[in-house]
């Protein structure tokens, strides 16, 4: 049985509960708020409760699974790579403010948390992606409107808003070489085939929430529409395939990104107990860091334009 450590307090409680449902072990939480942790710690049953990753190095866990927020991966990731055998992070990897420093000290074991690709029927979305002959064009169209704890930047929502269905793409189609910001609202990425992928993500009063609208075009069109709803749950349009519904509209009454998480955190599970290899554990949907790297390159032209710029993990 794998013995988890569980950094953070809020995203935190959703690795609990995964990681339970999965046959692991939960021995130790740790969170800034020490009387928070302590609490939530009882709560779930949990023998240690401690304030810092750091601290966790006391426990005997063999797997930390890091749910702080993005602004803390960094400091997390390298407080936890000498001590865990296994480390998975939330993603995104460090987000709008990583450095490329920061970047270059990472560890090549590290693994990130994407659990778009394990939502329902996104299997079916990408192997009818890859299968679009002569694909020219993916367009990626996010709308959102939403009222957060702390004011975000257009780039901070463009960043948040867009990472997942940028993720199930990069997921679905290897091979990305570049990318640059075009507009304010709009980044353009490239594939080494010749496929261009348009990202737009702006801000719409109109709706109260998130919408995501992935079409993909070559000599068939592939399209995923999906949708946030402030106080509703995720929910999914029938995938079109050449305008014609493939697949039944989702609408759960449960929230579909706790199966989603649960099934991404799995799949890692069953690679860390050597249950499947490492190659069949990212053709599912796993995200390594060499992979999470393409999203973040990608996301990152907001800042400076990614072209070629090749991303090697640190040596172990």
């Amino acid at each position: 049985m794998i013995k988890v450590a569980v950094a953070g307090l809020n995203w935190g409680r959703v690795h609990i509960s995964a990681y339970r449902e999965l046959g692991c072990q939960i021995v130790a939480l740790a969170g800034r708020d020490l009387e928070k942790c302590r609490r939530i710690a009882n709560e779930y049953g949990i023998p240690e409760s401690c304030g810092s990753v750091a601290d966790l190095a006391r426990s005997d866990a063999d797997l930390i699974s890091i749910a702080v927020p993005a602004a803390d991966h960094f400091a997390a990731m390298m407080q936890a790579t000498d001590r865990f055998q296994f480390i998975v992070c939330e993603k995104p990897v460090l987000g709008f403010g990583g450095t490329a420093e920061q970047y270059a000290q990472l560890s090549g074991r590290i693994f990130f948390n994407y659990a778009y690709p394990f939502l329902e029927d996104m299997e079916i979305f990408c192997q009818k992606l890859r299968g679009i002959r002569d694909l020219r064009e993916i367009l990626i169209e996010c709308r959102y409107h939403q009222e957060l704890n702390r004011k975000f930047t257009p780039e901070e929502f463009f960043y948040e808003t867009v990472s997942h269905p940028v993720s199930l793409v990069v997921h679905g189609l290897p091979g990305f070489v570049s990318a640059e910001r075009t507009a304010d609202d709009t980044i353009t990425a490239h594939t080494s085939s010749g496929t261009a992928v348009r990202i737009v993500c702006r801000e719409d009063q109109s709706i109260s929430g998130i919408r995501h609208r992935i079409t993909a075009t070559g000599e068939d069109e592939l399209q995923l529409s999906g949708a946030y709803v402030t106080g509703s749950n995720w929910h999914y349009q029938p995938l079109l395939y050449n305008q014609a519904p493939i697949t039944g509209e989702h609408y759960p009454a449960a929230d579909p990104w706790y199966t989603a998480n649960k099934n991404s955190l799995g799949n890692l599970v069953r690679y860390f107990s050597g249950e499947q290899s490492l190659e069949e554990t990212l053709e599912k949907g796993a995200f390594s860091l060499e992979k999470a790297m393409i999203v973040e390159n990608i996301l990152g032209s907001l800042k400076e334009p990614w072209r070629e710029k090749q991303y090697s993990p640190k040596e172990e």
